[in-house]
């Protein structure tokens, strides 16, 4: 497990600003889910010639295990081509001004936000931000973090560590 900055720890975000990521997180994913699978009907309209009805019929009588793998993969891959092509930042992050950062500061790797998303496939894992941090985080040695405190303090503690060294001036 990474070490963690205490920048980051100071700055994480409440059960609050977790629950509301989580909350428009889910409703985004889930709108989304339901464009792709339109998207999928009117593929099978347009290539197979089936009847969206019948499209209807099969989805409604799919297996409930099988459903629910497909949900949270999906929901997992919408969230990480969210975080990967926003830099840590999904929907809800973007309304409530927080992002995803490494434990140590580092930047966020592809591996990162893979470990995290699809880690939320676990049973559960909406549960566990309940804690101190979600298993997702923890698994993958994230945290979040609210922007405008985080980017502060590392400001500051730039500016702290430039104190005594020479300028070279041009």
């Amino acid at each position: 497990m990474a070490r963690t900055l205490l920048i980051v720890e100071r700055n994480k975000a409440g059960l609050g600003y977790r629950f509301a990521n989580y909350c428009i997180d889910f409703i985004f994913s889930i709108f989304l889910i339901w464009v792709f699978i339109a998207i999928v009907i009117l593929f099978l309209y347009i290539v197979y010639g089936i009847d969206s009805d019948e499209s209807f019929d099969y989805l409604a009588n799919l297996n409930p295990l099988v459903d629910r793998i497909m949900t949270l993969l999906l929901y997992a891959f919408i969230m990480f081509l969210t975080e990967k092509f926003s830099k840590g930042r999904s929907l809800g992050k973007l309304i409530t001004g927080t992002k995803v950062v490494k434990s140590d500061g580092s930047d966020l790797t592809t591996d990162d936000l893979l470990k995290r998303n699809f880690s939320r496939a676990v049973p559960f894992d909406q549960l566990s931000f309940l804690g101190s941090n979600g298993w997702h985080d923890k698994w993958s040695d994230t945290n979040v973090v609210r922007i405008k405190a985080f980017e502060s303090a590392k400001n500051i503690e730039k500016d702290l560590e430039s104190i005594g060294t020479k300028e070279i001036l041009e």
